[in-house]
């Protein structure tokens, strides 16, 4: 326990007077740097929360769960399938045939690579990630979908034609050429995420054999992503001859990286927090060594080296609670109203510090982890009380007398 006489000590050493310059400096810069390095890490940690949830949000919306290589016999593939997930528990939420081909899009000015993807005349309509997604238009078996980044960027609108050069090749008087076809813009469309609105087209499955020679795929969706792995075992246990994958399969890639980026990022600020505790270091050392008449006076008439080590222990460990109190506020302070700080910054002063061509999103993602939140500030006090424990061990090893007889 700690009485009042150790925390009027402590009240008083954490108010360093004006002769004391250097060390309120110091103390303060301890206190600026830990404060600052809880919240960096807090909105660091957030962001790349948010990144990955609205990043795996925004794949999901438009990437099937599980991709199934079809033979042909699409309606016995999709009752085997069906039954397969009823005997396996695994509950499916959409199933539809669908292609996907590449193509080029020809301009006056540019040509333009593109993704299609195709589906069955029936089905297209009810998509997955188009029921809410179509800004513009509508479906008809005429025409074409195109997301509303390329259109925009091509400045085409409803109606218009839109020419694509695709991998089929004819034979003509002049050689073996890709064949050229001509479609219409039906609909419009707008997932929110960057990288699929401005390289993809929606398209039927007659249209895709113009400009496609690959098989089709059954594109499954279950109610539950994290599950898809398991139940592509399943299906791969069942056709062994047939191309299955998942979507952690497809994106695996990008999320190992991401992973070690935010792992990186959260060794990397950790260590402004670390520089601030060997701040509060310097900062004892200095107050042990000013105050050394004190500490010996204080031994003479009665304090144990337990009360000693408790004052500066104590003493040190107050700036860093303190510091990491107010960082934890200013982080989800920050990271609460981060993406209006971003659009203030992007309107009145055209700093656009979140391009959305770069990070495949329009807005600055913010998630607050309020474990994270936990485990950063537990860290950060931990590392304080660690910083401040060898000042204070050393301050209450001092010898009374041996100290006054040098004063």
């Amino acid at each position: 326990m700690i009485n009042k006489a150790e925390i009027l000590i402590i009240s008083r050493y954490l108010k360093p007077k004006n002769k004391d310059g250097f060390l309120k400096v110091i103390s303060n810069f301890s206190f600026i740097g830990i404060m600052l390095g809880v919240a960096t890490l807090i909105i660091v940690m957030s962001v790349m929360n948010g990144f990955r949830i609205d990043l795996l949000d925004k794949l999901l919306g438009y990437q099937p769960h599980i991709s199934f290589q079809s033979k042909g016999k699409y309606n016995l593939e999709k009752e085997s399938i069906k039954n397969l997930a009823k005997k396996n528990n695994f509950k499916i939420l959409d199933l539809n045939l669908a292609n996907n081909s590449e193509a080029l899009i020809l301009t006056k000015n540019k040509n333009y690579g593109v993704l299609i993807k195709s589906f069955s005349k029936n089905e297209i309509k009810n998509i997955y990630f188009l029921k809410k997604s179509i800004v513009q238009g509508k479906v008809n078996e005429n025409g074409i979908g195109i997301g509303l980044e390329l259109a925009s960027k091509l400045s085409l609108g409803i109606g218009d034609n839109l020419t694509l050069l695709s991998n089929n090749t004819e034979t003509t008087p002049f050689g073996i050429l890709p064949r050229q076809f001509n479609f219409k813009v039906s609909f419009i469309f707008n997932t929110g995420m960057y990288e699929f609105d401005n390289n993809f087209l929606i398209s039927n499955l007659d249209q895709s054999k113009f400009f496609s020679n690959g098989e089709n795929e059954i594109e499954i969706r279950i109610n539950n992503p994290d599950n898809s792995n398991n139940f592509t075992s399943v299906l791969k246990q069942k056709y062994k001859d047939r191309l299955v994958y998942s979507w952690v399969d497809n994106n695996k890639t990008f999320f190992d990286a991401l992973k070690v980026e935010r792992n990186v990022m959260f060794i990397i600020l950790t260590l402004i927090i670390v520089v601030a505790a060997f701040n509060i270091i310097s900062v004892l050392t200095i107050l042990i060594k000013n105050k050394s008449k004190e500490i010996s006076i204080l031994r003479s008439i009665g304090f144990r080296k337990n009360s000693i080590l408790k004052i500066f222990l104590l003493t040190g460990t107050s700036i860093g609670l303190l510091g990491t109190a107010l960082g934890v506020m200013l982080g989800i302070l920050i990271s609460y109203y981060l993406e209006n700080i971003r659009s203030f910054l992007n309107n009145n002063f055209n700093i656009n510090i979140f391009p959305s061509e770069i990070y495949f999103l329009s807005k600055l993602p913010s998630y607050i982890n309020y474990d994270s939140v936990l485990l950063i500030s537990i860290f950060s006090i931990l590392i304080v009380f660690i910083a401040s424990l060898f000042p204070a061990l050393s301050a209450s090893k001092l010898e009374p007398i041996k100290n006054l007889k040098n004063e």
